[in-house]
């Protein structure tokens, strides 16, 4: 009987760490990814991991043998019934709690995803040293086989996720079905166990079927579950989501946008864990406004026909413009396959004479050949560019990668009540690049946005004061946006920096300096969006 309940407690070592990953999946389109949002998770994990093993120890003082083996096998549909409760309340809970708080809403979040999981199957593990002591003796009662056993399974745990659920279902479902394979994890010692009496085996098998019936149901309903959060929102248009692409970088949906005014034009959105990185009109006409100040900043940077390194694709917007005005080499960098399948399924993007290369724009920086008249950096994931894409070596490899003349332009997230941040990341630049611009367009006098858009321009050849360029291809609505965002440039000196210092790889805080820009940017209305567009 032991070895079977080793087998259980290998698969809820499995499930406890399984759903610490995809928790952090199923938070991100709601509160985004931070190493604050990390820190939470981390530590209410550790928390009720804690809890349970302190509530497992106490109860077997206080349980017969055989009420102790009971709990044990009852344990598993239990954290189940919770997971469930868990998954029908987070899509409704979730965005009022990120626009009310960010961080509390995170740990209030984690808390609810995990916390009775987690409690009831840490106190497995002393349960089952319990159920041990008598048959193993002496020493450590059999605590260590115990502890590396859950271990063991929480490492298969964490691959299984990685590679499997992650790539191939959504967190919603993948959830779910660990709590399927937690019930029938308990149904079969349940069944072949003598030391339990009739009646506790049929409630056992009888309260495990239930709950993976349960967890089967939300499985299969899951869009039936949606439509009834969704049956009284009013939010001015349809949401259809179009496509979803899995995948370890990040869950990409395209989403179809139609407003009830019928005059309006429909739009396809190119969303990356709950945050729109482009929004494109059916004939290809880009309706983001930073997709034209960055190109038009290259334009105005660069030579006719430059040779042009994009580094981001997202919906292809940027480098199908280079291409459409003839720059003499386009070469487009993204970690994501996916974004290309997007791309040119939904957003007119034609890969034909692009070149394209898949990896992290670190590595492809660091081994980087060719020279580029201009580079273009757009890697925003979670709100701002990833800590490792912000230093100084990042920096100084792309300045071996553009032409000596060469210029890099590159958009970012600004905390509009605090601008060191921004300073550090100028600093960093300017640590590769003699002359640094950066370009603040003017906020509207009625903007309540906690954050706005900014880009900087560097080169190691003194920058043009008011960068000109034709306002071809602009839509007629953005020209003036656009033209005020080409004309707010300024000159980085020592004045605008202050005592900012470049950022490097040996102590890289970007993630702290851009922590409370990340909340604010995912602090914007969530509850615009549908659950079937928010949950991954």
């Amino acid at each position: 009987m032991l070895v079977w309940y080793q087998v259980l407690i290998f698969l809820t070592g499995a499930a406890t760490l399984s759903m610490e990953v995809l928790a952090s999946r199923v938070m991100t389109p709601y509160f985004g990814v931070s190493l604050y949002i990390w820190a939470g998770i981390l530590s209410i994990t550790l928390t009720f991991l804690a809890i349970g093993y302190s509530l497992g120890g106490w109860l077997t003082r206080k349980l017969t043998r055989g009420e102790v083996e009971l709990a044990f096998l009852a344990a598993p549909p239990l954290s189940a019934l919770s997971i469930v409760v868990a998954c029908a309340l987070f899509p409704p809970l979730f965005p009022p709690l990120a626009e009310l708080s960010l961080l509390a809403g995170s740990f209030i979040g984690g808390t609810l995803l995990l916390a009775l999981p987690l409690v009831v199957l840490s106190a497995m593990n002393p349960f089952l040293v319990a159920l041990m002591r008598d048959t193993v003796g002496g020493g450590d009662g059999g605590a260590g086989r115990v502890f590396f056993v859950s271990t063991v399974g929480s490492v298969a745990g964490v691959l299984i996720t990685a590679f499997l659920f992650i790539p191939t279902l959504e967190n919603f479902r993948a959830l779910l079905l660990i709590g399927c394979i937690l019930c029938a994890g308990s149904v079969v010692p349940a069944l072949i166990n003598g030391a339990l009496t009739r009646r506790d085996r049929v409630r056992l098998v009888t309260g495990s079927v239930l709950v993976a019936g349960l967890c089967g149901g939300m499985i299969v309903g899951q869009n039936l579950y949606f439509d009834f959060l969704d049956r009284n929102a009013d939010r001015g248009y349809d949401q259809e989501v179009k496509a979803v692409y899995k995948s370890v970088y990040g869950n990409v949906k395209v989403i179809g946008l139609k407003s009830h005014n019928p005059s309006a034009v429909p739009s396809n959105i190119y969303m990356l864990d709950g945050r729109v990185e482009n929004r494109v009109a059916p004939d290809g006409v880009s309706l983001t406004e930073y997709t034209y100040v960055l190109e038009k900043l290259a334009a105005a940077h660069s030579p006719k026909e430059p040779r042009v390194l994009v580094l981001g694709l997202a919906a292809g917007v940027v480098p199908r413009a280079f291409k459409r005005d003839g720059a003499a080499l386009v070469a487009v960098v993204d970690i994501n396959p996916d974004s290309l399948a997007a791309a040119t399924e939904y957003f007119n993007f034609d890969p034909e004479g692009i070149e394209l290369n898949w990896e992290d724009a670190r590595t492809f920086a660091r081994r980087c050949r060719k020279r580029f008249d201009v580079i273009v950096i757009d890697l925003f994931q979670g709100g701002t560019i990833p800590d490792h894409l912000l230093t100084a070596e990042f920096f100084r490899d792309l300045s071996t990668c553009v032409d000596a003349t060469g210029t890099i332009v590159m958009n970012a997230v600004l905390d509009r009540s605090d601008d060191s941040p921004h300073r550090r990341l100028l600093a960093t630049v300017g640590n590769s690049f003699s002359h640094v611009r950066d370009f603040l367009p003017p906020v509207p006098e009625d903007s309540t946005a906690k954050t706005r858009n900014g880009y900087v321009v560097a080169s190691n050849v003194p920058l043009p004061i008011d960068p000109r360029v034709r306002m071809n291809n602009v839509p007629g609505f953005m020209i003036r946006s656009v033209t005020e965002a080409l004309g707010s440039g300024r000159a980085i000196t020592s004045e605008v920096l202050g005592d900012a210092r470049p950022v490097t790889d040996n102590h890289n805080v970007f993630s702290i300096l851009y922590a409370a820009t990340r909340m604010a940017d995912r602090g914007k209305p969530l509850r615009q969006w549908s659950p079937h567009v928010l949950v991954n």
